[in-house]
């Protein structure tokens, strides 16, 4: 069987990476644009083998994460970091083709866990609403005070 590579593991970090274009193209034909492609500089080494990773971030925010061998195959892909298993390993256009029905068919349950995931601001935002809320309750205790007195003044006025 002939292999259908796209990626060349050698040319892959420079400035003229062809194989991240070709990625990207083969990606938008299938129907899902990409936003943003990093590939890892550094060689990585896992289970015996060399690799190189791929990161690709699409419109709706879904991750995919290529792990390529030297040889230019696909060692692991990553879907929003859980490892997907792939049909159409020797055959990487159909593998991309592959890996955009998985996007497809769980794109909802995965906005859905977005949408109530909660982001944890930094410590270096820092809100008003306490310190309103206190001041609030200072100007109310020194209303309560004010009305306290005009309530005396008008009982003595009134004796």
């Amino acid at each position: 069987m002939a292999k259908n590579l796209i990626f060349s593991f050698d040319d892959m970090g420079s400035k003229k990476d062809a194989a991240t274009r070709a990625v990207v193209r083969h990606f938008a034909r299938a129907g899902s644009h990409i936003v943003q492609g990093d590939v890892s500089p550094n060689i990585k080494r896992s289970s015996g083998v060399s690799y190189r990773e791929m990161i690709l971030t699409f419109a709706d925010s879904q991750v995919v994460t290529f792990l390529i061998k030297q040889s230019g195959d696909i060692f692991q892909v990553r879907l929003n970091g859980k490892i997907v298993p792939l049909k159409h390993q020797d055959d990487q256009a159909a593998a991309i083709g592959e890996m955009v029905g998985m996007m497809d068919a769980g794109r909802s349950k995965f906005q859905a866990a977005m949408a109530k995931a909660r982001i944890q601001l930094p410590d270096s935002i820092r809100t008003a609403a306490p310190k309103m809320e206190i001041a609030l309750q200072e100007k109310l205790a020194a209303l309560d005070v004010a009305i306290a007195v005009i309530e005396d003044e008008i009982s003595i006025q009134r004796d």
